[in-house]
């Protein structure tokens, strides 16, 4: 019941996926082109330049997503070179509303599987004159929307009667909504009647599905001494677009006195980390070493093009141990303050020790 949010509906998407025999054409033309050593880096930005041009032709010719999300641009001094891996994983919104004078529009989100961004500019005479303050915003939420869990609901738990599913829909509106992880406006005054641009942050938005139907509630903003009170409120669908790589393989992470510590894959996503890792021999029940555990949870730094990177939130994983007492994992970081271009990612550092992807193996369709 926790994860309500996760609640959403299968909707097609108007970009067809890149097809097996494309992405194996691809492969093979860039591997019989290249010398050894060149050959991953290149075969990762190949795939991932057709993926991006086939899915954001019109993003990428109006430059629309580097200007809403600039402050999260690989170079925030140059954000339109971020512009088509922002589109990539970006949806068009376009939603305005007033009250008491003051205009709020969702211009978009970007949604990469983990995290999710919302973009927001308030234009008005009586909006605050404030920069890089934190808002804040305890009578707002970002929620599923009522008719995506009535929608997804039956699908989920077929064995629910109509009177329970208006329940627990009920059950829903009253306590469960999800409140996001932090609004923070970003520049002020960009024109004389005034103008400034905010920024919603969720790091929980997960969904096995294509899209999420999802709205958005503002009320009570309140900037230093100003409060914008609204309410404004959004219904909207956003298309979830996973932009992750993932790596394959069985790395030795650390030696042990009595076994060893393996990473048997990777992956990374725009905003991303994670490693799955495994100890090499089983345990009694809830008997392993809870500082092996630690210490193979311990993803704090990736390495693009040979400058590090740590994220700006804590990190996380889980564990599960099977019948048989072997103990498995994942561990990911925090979400970094700028978007990250996966194929870029050269290493992940776990416990200390730097973990090279080009020593794993790419798995087929990243």
């Amino acid at each position: 019941m926790n994860n309500w949010y996760d609640l959403t509906n299968s909707l097609e998407t108007n970009v067809p996926p890149l097809g097996e025999v494309s992405q194996a054409r691809i492969e093979q033309r860039v591997r019989s082109a290249l010398p050894r050593r060149k050959k991953r880096r290149a075969l990762l930005a190949a795939i991932a330049a057709v993926l991006v041009l086939t899915a954001c032709g019109y993003a990428v010719a109006t430059g629309q997503f580097s200007d809403w999300f600039r402050q999260v641009a690989e170079d925030p001094a140059e954000p339109q070179a971020s512009e088509e891996l922002l589109a990539s994983i970006g949806t068009v919104i376009g939603q305005s509303q007033t009250a008491d004078g003051v205009t709020m529009t969702l211009n978009g989100a970007i949604w990469d599987g983990n995290t999710m961004l919302l973009s927001l500019t308030m234009t008005g005479e009586s909006i605050p004159d404030y920069r890089w303050v934190q808002v804040r915003s305890e009578d707002s939420w970002l929620s599923a929307s009522e008719a995506q869990i009535r929608k997804t609901l039956p699908q989920e738990m077929p064995h629910l009667t109509e009177a329970e599913i208006d329940e627990f829909v009920k059950q829903y509106l009253e306590n469960w909504r999800s409140a996001f992880s932090y609004l923070e406006i970003i520049s002020t005054q960009e024109d004389e009647g005034g103008s400034c641009c905010l920024l919603v942050k969720d790091e929980s938005r997960r969904s096995q599905y294509d899209s999420n139907e999802l709205v958005l509630h503002l009320e009570n903003l309140a900037f230093g001494e100003t409060t914008i009170a609204g309410p404004f409120e959004f219904t909207f669908t956003v298309q979830q677009k996973d932009a992750t790589i993932h790596y394959t393989g069985r790395t030795l992470l650390a030696k042990r006195e009595d076994y060893d510590i393996y990473v048997t894959g990777a992956e990374v996503s725009p905003f991303r980390a994670k490693i799955m890792y495994e100890l090499s021999v089983p345990f009694p029940e809830s008997q392993y070493d809870s500082e092996a555990i630690h210490y193979a949870t311990a993803v704090d730094r990736i390495r693009v093009n040979g400058e590090e990177f740590s994220p700006t939130s804590s990190r996380g994983g889980t564990l599960e141990q099977d019948e048989n007492g072997n103990v498995r994992g994942s561990a990911y970081t925090g979400s970094f303050d700028r978007i990250v271009d996966p194929v870029q990612v050269e290493a992940i550092r776990v416990g200390g020790v730097w973990l090279e992807l080009d020593t794993f193996t790419l798995a087929p369709n990243s």
